[in-house]
């Protein structure tokens, strides 16, 4: 007996469940290309490509149906959906560079302490570049000195090759150099950015 009860709940469930909106006296309706109010139990041909709304037999707005998107309008649709994607990937960019950041310096005093052993660094690798370089322009004085002992065409061939390694060496040394002073206004560019950044952070209390 039970389970035959249980049977015909179902059934009920089941075909109310199935009962198309019209027939619970829901109406579909919008307004056509003139403005006037269309609607019909199923959707009114005046309605195709346009915003529709159910409604109940109260008048009661049960649901609003969207018009569909023109090529263009959709185009801008998934394009500024692109943009939402894009921005909240770059949010959460910042906020692991920022938790990176709080992570790394203990306070300001610590950037600062950091930024002036990284240069201290680079300026004794500089100190000795220049001082190599210093070594190789007076060798390449000492060279043309010597050159200039031998008749215009007979300069030997083993100083003539002195010569050309001494200016390659010059050359490459002062490469070197040039590469150290970029990277020291690289790092000094680098900690003021942590710096302030470290700044803005913890005085907002995001530590």
């Amino acid at each position: 007996m039970m389970i035959r009860c249980l049977a015909a709940i179902g059934l009920m469930l089941a075909s109310v469940l199935s009962t198309p909106a019209s027939a619970a006296g829901a109406i579909l309706c919008c307004e056509n290309a003139e403005g006037r109010r269309v609607c019909g139990d199923v959707l009114p041909q005046a309605c195709y490509g346009r915003a529709y709304r159910r409604v109940a037999s109260d008048g009661t707005v049960i649901e609003r149906i969207a018009a569909p998107m023109s090529d263009a309008e959709r185009i801008a649709a998934e394009r500024e959906a692109r943009l939402r994607e894009l921005e909240e990937a770059r949010r959460r960019s910042q906020r692991l560079q920022d938790r990176a950041l709080l992570d790394t310096y203990r306070s300001a005093a610590d950037i600062d302490q950091r930024e002036s052993r990284a240069i201290g660094e680079i300026e004794r690798d500089l100190a000795k570049a220049k001082e190599r370089l210093a070594q190789l322009q007076h060798g390449h004085e000492r060279l043309q000195e010597e050159a200039k002992l031998h008749p215009a065409g007979a300069v030997p061939e083993d100083l003539t090759q002195a010569i050309r390694d001494n200016q390659s060496e010059l050359a490459a040394q002062e490469t070197v150099i040039d590469a150290k002073l970029k990277n020291m206004d690289a790092v000094h560019a680098r900690y003021a950015r942590d710096r302030e950044r470290y700044r803005a952070l913890t005085s907002t209390g995001t530590r």
